[in-house]
């Protein structure tokens, strides 16, 4: 019966080896620690990256924005209220409520506006919400600077200003402005609240109003520009297909058509990120397998001596591997924690993005699925490298060695 590989001979054996050259060792840990931190630190910082983006653009939007192609103007003025009627949009919004892919809906009707405050005069477009609506559809509580969210647009003459354009337009919570529509009437408002998404080209246009009252100000008081659709699966956008088909006159756009640029920009950072961590594994990789085949030729006489004595290749396979085990556990463990240092002093650092991007910080992902795929990968690696040295080791002839000492 053969003797077993896994004993503590072996294991003595390949811990003597392992720190009979310590700074080998060293260098190999080492390797494996830089390369899982790297890894790391770069998955965390670009998904990081792309789940802010994601956050401020995609959850700040609706996924799925249903408009009519027809344009009928009211008989007092000239406002293009794109959905014909309300009646239309409760057919449109009865035919979303049977689709359980639908998270919630809600209405919108925006116009054309000037703000004026007292120290700056400023076009720009007011989104009519319906607050209950408009608060399941986008979470503002927790985009809110100062002030109050939808629940304030219960008052006819109050108004959400993006945090930009509020400070173009001079103006905090409390402070008021007016606002003229197209058809020449106007109104004063109290500014109720600010908000950030994150994203300026967001903050510097989108506003908040009544849309009831938005209306009523326009003499069209069953006109609705557009509805928003949340989905609960963001990725299957089948409905915009459905909503096409069954209502001809409509013009359907989900969030893919109108952010193609954000959606390839994530590809591409998903494709480099992973590219290079991985590449950076397999270069630690790399190095370990130099610094174990040095180690294979410098104990080729050991390895003789062993199994002259009765080891098999399978002894000496073993013992190779168990150095190589010990260098990726250890390497791999102290990347993670190095790893889990660097992102979170890169999370704390403070960002200067000069307005394009409302941030205080560094985005970062802290998900644990990372950090257990940087030891793994580790590990792996540093297996696989010490494996091919270990069996080359193995067939070592003893005689021809054993000849030449």
């Amino acid at each position: 019966m053969p003797k077993p590989i896994f004993n503590k001979t072996n294991i003595f054996i390949a811990l003597q080896y392992l720190s009979a050259r310590k700074k080998q060792s060293f260098l190999a840990t080492l390797g494996v620690m830089l390369g899982v931190t790297t890894f790391i630190v770069m998955i965390n910082f670009m998904t990081g990256v792309n789940d802010f983006l994601d956050d401020a653009v995609f959850n700040g939007s609706p996924d799925i924005i249903v408009k009519s192609t027809q344009k009928t103007h009211s008989r007092k003025q000239s406002f293009d209220t794109r959905i014909n009627s309300l009646e239309n949009a409760k057919k449109i919004q009865a035919f979303l409520g049977k689709k359980e892919n639908v998270q919630s809906i809600a209405q919108q009707i925006i116009s054309p506006a000037i703000l004026v405050s007292d120290v700056q005069q400023l076009p720009g477009s007011i989104n009519g919400v319906f607050p209950a609506e408009e608060d399941q559809m986008v979470d503002l509580q927790r985009r809110l600077i100062e002030g109050k969210g939808f629940q304030s647009l219960n008052n006819e003459n109050t108004i959400l200003l993006g945090v930009s354009l509020a400070k173009r337009l001079q103006v905090s919570v409390g402070d008021e402005l007016k606002m003229i529509l197209p058809n020449g009437k106007n109104m004063q408002l109290k500014v109720s609240g600010i908000f950030s998404f994150g994203i300026t080209t967001i903050d510097n246009v989108r506003t908040y109003f009544s849309a009831k009252t938005l209306q009523k100000l326009l003499d069209q008081e069953n006109a609705i520009t557009a509805i928003h659709i949340k989905l609960k699966d963001r990725d299957n956008v089948d409905l915009k297909t459905a909503i096409s088909q069954n209502f001809k006159e409509t013009n359907v756009e989900d969030w893919k058509d109108s952010n193609k640029t954000i959606v390839i920009g994530n590809k591409v950072r998903d494709i480099l990120t992973w590219s290079v961590s991985f590449a950076l594994l397999l270069v630690a990789g790399f190095g370990i397998y130099n610094i174990l085949n040095i180690t294979v030729i410098q104990k080729r006489k050991d390895i003789a001596v062993l199994k002259t004595i009765g080891y098999s290749s399978r002894d000496v396979v073993f013992i190779f591997l168990v150095q190589s085990l010990i260098i990726g556990l250890i390497g791999a463990f102290f990347g993670v924690v190095l790893g889990y240092v660097l992102s979170y002093m890169i999370s704390i650092t403070p960002l200067d993005t000069s307005d394009f991007i409302i941030v205080d910080t560094y985005p970062i992902n802290f998900k644990a699925i990372y950090y257990v795929l940087g030891f793994s990968f580790g590990l792996l690696t540093t297996i696989f490298a010490g494996y091919f040295p270990s069996k080359k080791a193995s067939k070592v002839d003893p005689v021809t060695i054993i000849r030449g000492i």
